[in-house]
């Protein structure tokens, strides 16, 4: 039995009749209801996180309410606009598929960051809220960046951990996509429909890498079982649609 979780009411048989109508869900059966088609389930899974109207699935990372101001949404993209402050799910998530359309401006930063958590430097006894990055950044015309254009501080870069390899970055003012798939303590970054970079959480090459960043005595940075997804606010403007995530 398929438990549906995300889609209810008018929107799931809305769906459901859109599916039927364009082939995508099989209505044959003997008395049993409808077949739910490999192409349906997949559809189903999602959990669509901004759907181009509203930020309902996001809150500020230090409240439990969406920004008031310093965030807006124009034609289908998610921006910063103001002093927003970085803004988190507001669910968690464990192992899972998360997609993502980014368009940047030229010279901008910002980043998407998950298994986010609260955790505690081991040296201040400091308290933040923080997690892995997904580094998203203008490679051609940052200033600390278009040097070292495939670094550790690179777009779709494990943030200060590991570099990408074999990306394709589409320059300001054009679209890209992103792609984050975390199975167990395994994590991979994709750009533009090519991995980029495999790493595992917590291993002992992933303790060394995190000894050298400013990370060190970050109590089980990325190490945490389930976290936040968050949309990081480096003052810059970078432009977001279609994020979507499932659980895998």
């Amino acid at each position: 039995m398929l438990t549906l979780q995300i889609i209810k009411g008018t929107a799931l048989i809305q769906l459901l009749i859109y599916l039927c109508l364009t082939g995508v869900a099989d209505t044959r059966g003997s008395g049993e209801g409808m077949i739910i088609t490999p192409v349906m389930r997949q559809t189903l899974e999602w959990e669509i996180l901004f759907d181009g109207t509203n930020m309902d699935k996001w809150r500020s990372k230090s409240g439990i309410t969406s920004p008031s101001d310093g965030w807006k949404i124009e034609n289908g993209s998610l921006f910063r606009d103001g002093k927003g402050g970085d803004i988190i799910t507001r669910e968690k998530y464990g192992d899972f598929e998360l997609v993502f359309d980014f368009n940047l401006t030229e010279g901008a930063n910002s980043g998407i960051k998950y298994f986010v958590d609260t955790i505690k430097n081991a040296v201040t006894g400091n308290i933040m809220v923080n997690g892995p990055e997904y580094q998203i950044i203008d490679d051609y015309n940052h200033t600390a960046i278009k040097k070292d254009p495939n670094g550790l501080s690179s777009t779709a870069s494990a943030y200060l951990l590991y570099p990408p390899e074999n990306k394709k970055l589409n320059p300001h003012g054009k679209w890209n996509t992103g792609k984050i798939v975390a199975r167990g303590t395994n994590v991979e970054h994709w750009l533009n429909g090519v991995r980029v970079l495999s790493y595992d959480r917590g291993s002992s090459d992933f303790l060394l890498k995190k000894a050298e960043t400013k990370f060190k005595n970050d109590i089980n940075y990325g190490e945490q079982e389930r976290g936040h997804i968050m949309i990081t606010d480096h003052n810059d403007v970078v432009y977001f649609r279609n994020i979507k995530i499932r659980e895998l």
